[in-house]
């Protein structure tokens, strides 16, 4: 009896180790990716949230995606409207109400709202809507964005499931032996919470050399249905703000001159689209923000620091117009 079970016991000891490897595995793991105290680029959200809760006088409050975060210089919109500037601009991919969902639970009385997404999310309905991946991370490292966010349907917790999920293990995997290992790409050092100003402007990439732009095949004509569902957004959003007694202003995104040429058909049938059914203010056309390539850091929508200057500037003469 006890030459047998000599085996087997040998066997669970070797089993019970195993386990205990894996478990100081996983707790390293999360040691070194935890989300708490994060410096990872969407954590940044609540700083940007805690300071339009923090300011008591008039507001002015930037909307919109990446694009805002790198061409905004808010301490210059701040000096010449005289209004407390809060930039509450994060990701493209988070959709085109995400950051309008953040900002109406704080809307205030005497705020001017300046609308400014990106033409992915205006004509491209996946992008409209948000993507999954994204939004996940979101909550991952700021776990307050669950309550600006939609409630999950059946049919997007089947996509998680089937395919989001197991997307998302991997990219938490390859950040964490990423993070041991210590190895940052230049890029992942811009983005990170610590490049952000306390406006909520990225700032980070000034004095670093501007690479080469993101691949870019130009942007489809879009369906009409789907301009009537972007126009639905905006009348919503619009609306909601004129209850409260805000004032909501439009701007269209920069964009790269090589980027527009390829696009123009579709952003100009937006243009029209917008203009005769969204009753909002317009600040500026789409061809007021064209600017060339070495305009741009990274992205045809991510100016660099000098042009975000020169874009900014001309933002705040636009707004002081209709005030």
């Amino acid at each position: 009896m006890n030459s047998k079970s000599h085996p087997l016991q040998k066997f669970i000891l070797r089993l019970l180790a195993f386990l205990a490897l894996q478990a100081l595995v996983a707790c390293v793991l999360f040691r070194f990716t935890s989300t708490q105290n994060s410096n990872h680029y969407l954590a940044v959200m609540e700083d940007k949230i805690d300071r339009l809760e923090s300011l008591t006088g008039e507001r002015l409050v930037i909307l919109g995606g990446s694009n805002t975060v790198f061409g905004m210089h808010s301490d210059v919109i701040e000096a010449a409207t005289h209004y407390s500037v809060v930039n509450l601009g994060l990701h493209v991919s988070l959709g085109l109400e995400f950051p309008m969902r953040c900002y109406l639970p704080h809307a205030r009385a005497g705020d001017i709202v300046v609308l400014c997404p990106e033409y992915h999310v205006m004509m491209d309905e996946s992008q409209q809507i948000g993507d999954p991946i994204v939004t996940n991370q979101l909550t991952e490292q700021w776990p307050s964005a669950k309550k600006y966010l939609p409630r999950e349907t059946p049919e997007s917790l089947k996509q998680f499931l089937d395919h989001d999920g197991l997307l998302l293990a991997h990219q938490w995997v390859s950040r964490s032996i990423k993070m041991i290992r210590g190895r940052d790409r230049q890029s992942d050092k811009l983005y990170r919470r610590s490049s952000f100003n306390e406006y909520g402007d990225l700032v980070g990439h000034y004095k670093i050399k501007s690479g080469e732009l993101t691949a870019f095949g130009g942007i489809p004509t879009p369906e009409e249905a789907l301009l009537e569902q972007t126009a639905s957004i905006i009348n919503r959003f619009a609306n909601q703000c004129k209850e409260k007694g805000v004032e909501v202003y439009f701007s269209f995104p920069p964009f790269a001159e090589s980027a527009f040429e390829d696009s123009q058909s579709a952003i100009s049938l937006t243009e029209t689209y917008l203009r005769e059914k969204c009753k909002i203010v317009y600040l500026n056309r789409p061809t007021d923000n064209i600017y060339s390539a070495h305009c741009f850091h990274d992205s045809v929508y991510h100016l660099n620091g000098p042009t975000g200057l020169t874009q900014s500037t001309r933002l705040a003469k636009s707004i002081m117009v209709h005030r």
